[in-house]
């Protein structure tokens, strides 16, 4: 579908499918980062119970995503953010 122009949203992705099909896709979502802090104590320094809305920890969750995904495809995640 995306070879045919359509803008295509992955809800609920993985790393593992940003890793492999993220480049087609025009946007995704995920709860992990959220849930993942849920079940962990806050970042240092964090007073709340948990990091499970915080923007640090989200943004460092990010970061781990961008990381992930292969070098030629960020130029397309970065270009689309931009836009």
């Amino acid at each position: 579908m995306a070879a045919h122009g359509f803008k295509l949203h992955g809800f609920g992705f993985k790393i593992l499918g940003l890793e492999r099909v993220g480049h087609l896709l025009a946007s995704a979502d995920s709860a992990a980062w959220s849930s993942h802090a849920r079940r962990r104590p806050p970042l240092p320094g964090h007073t709340h119970k948990n990091c499970a809305n915080c923007i640090d920890y989200a943004l460092n969750w990010r970061q781990r995503v961008i990381n992930a995904i292969p070098t030629h495809h960020q130029m397309l995640l970065t270009n689309r953010s931009a836009a």
